[in-house]
């Protein structure tokens, strides 16, 4: 490693210097901070020490790398100082992840997969580098939430908040099936899916249900961030037997105008572009566009 750079466990204590490389980079690659400060800092709490670690030159932070565990998955992030010295920092923090895997899978005798999001060419090449393959391109679609039209929905189906003490066991299983045929699915359980209720980010009236009669066949999961002004529709689907009847679209109207009332300025969620679904163009009828892409890396380990 370099003798200027030094690599230390991220803590609290690292909070200011960290919101300040978020603030940085994604003003530079996105053209807007996206990520709240609370955000950052619920990050920081959730991992274990060995898996979130700084790389700082002449006091300065310049990378973080951060791994976290899901079934055989590593969804990890690193996030370095755009400047010339860009893939230097990501190189560092490349191997300080290999490192964190290696010793997750150090127990187990399935392989593991490091996942990474590469946003501009200089993140793309560091990890070609190491090995990693590009498997997916997402698209990060946004709308405006500033002149929302009213738009009447089907008559005979009805959208309603989620109620957890009655409806989380219908909706873990409508979730399953929605989602068995995309792109690296893997069932979740019971348990797992009542733990996303822990998030900060969770509000029971910012999920919500579709239901034909007493039918669940839809559902809209959403965040608001009240320091970006920006909601997120974190998860939208309907059935198989109900799609292409328009459902989608109440649905994103119900998020539109929720998120709206709750003060946000924009909405944005994720979409696969290789989308069987033609969800692409669901949202774009909605008036969504795409704002940016950026390319799923993988490498086993």
């Amino acid at each position: 490693m370099n003798h200027s750079l030094k690599k230390r466990t991220l803590s609290l204590e690292d909070r200011s210097p960290i919101i300040r490389l978020f603030n940085l980079y994604e003003t530079k690659v996105y053209g807007e901070i996206q990520t709240s400060e609370c955000e950052i800092q619920e990050m920081i709490e959730s991992l274990p020490e060995g898996d979130r670690t700084g790389l700082w030159q002449k006091g300065q932070l310049v990378a973080v790398s951060i791994l976290t565990e899901k079934d055989h998955r590593l969804p990890s992030l690193i996030l370095a100082l755009p400047n010339t010295q860009m893939k230097m920092y990501i190189g560092e923090m490349v191997a300080e992840l290999l490192i964190s895997a290696r010793r997750k899978k150090k127990t187990i005798s399935d392989s593991k997969t490091i996942i990474l999001s590469a946003n501009i060419k200089e993140e793309k090449a560091s990890y070609e580098e190491f090995g990693f393959l590009p498997t997916r391109y997402w698209f990060e679609m946004k709308k405006d939430l500033k002149d929302l039209p009213i738009v009447s929905s089907s008559s005979s189906y009805r959208i309603t908040r989620f109620n957890p003490d009655t409806e989380t066991v219908s909706l873990h299983e409508v979730f399953e099936e929605v989602f068995s045929d995309h792109f690296d699915y893997h069932p979740s359980s019971l348990e797992d899916f009542k733990k996303r209720f822990l998030r900060s980010s969770f509000n029971p009236d910012l999920w919500f249900v579709l239901k034909e009669e007493k039918e669940l066949v839809g559902f809209a999961f959403c965040t608001v961030n009240a320091e970006t002004k920006l909601g997120e529709i974190t998860h939208l689907g309907v059935r198989k037997e109900w799609r292409r009847k328009g459902l989608a679209h109440d649905l994103l109207y119900h998020s539109f105008s929720t998120l709206k009332g709750e003060g946000m300025v924009s909405v944005a969620l994720l979409v696969d572009s290789d989308s069987y679904t033609d969800a692409i163009i669901v949202y774009q009828k909605a008036g969504m566009y795409v704002n940016r892409g950026f390319t799923r890396y993988d490498l086993e380990v």
